[in-house]
């Protein structure tokens, strides 16, 4: 018994540190920029919050972060875009009003476009990423125990 837990303890640590936590998986994510089609093959997390919000993370590794797609979803009634932003050889970009951006599903995948601000100087940029699903997890760590405001 005590062996088994002397492997299986540190088979867990490095699976924690590769980034091979449950709904994760190598998926294909495609970011049209302007029109011009970039594609990043990522490990996707989708992390589905209690209060509603959807977190899907895409990135190469886990240490890989200069090549990242991310996006924040409020689900309640309708899917809104609360964030997104993405980072890629080709160019970056960031998004928090809902107003600019739309998220349409189809089953499990998530097609985020709209328009965000120009990395440098005036002017908008044109934005779709596609991005799907593998499965989805809750939130790793306690449970948070403030009450929200205006909580009874």
């Amino acid at each position: 018994m005590r062996a088994r837990v002397g492997i299986a303890a540190p088979a867990a640590a490095i699976a924690l540190l590769a980034g091979c936590a449950p709904g994760a998986g190598l998926s294909d994510v495609k970011i049209v920029i302007d029109g011009d089609v970039h594609s990043l093959t990522a490990q996707v997390t989708c992390t589905r919050f209690p209060d509603g919000n959807l977190l899907i993370y895409a990135s190469p590794s886990a240490t890989n972060h200069r090549r990242s797609v991310r996006v924040m979803l409020a689900t309640t009634h309708r899917l809104v875009v609360t964030a997104v932003g993405f980072h890629i050889p080709e160019g970056s970009g960031f998004a928090k009003d809902s107003q600019e951006m739309t998220a349409i599903k189809v089953d499990d995948v998530y097609t985020i476009s709209g328009r965000m601000p120009a990395e440098e100087g005036p002017g908008w940029r044109q934005v779709k990423i596609e991005i799907a699903c593998p499965g989805y997890q809750g939130p790793k760590g306690p449970p948070d125990t403030v009450p929200a405001i205006g909580s009874p």
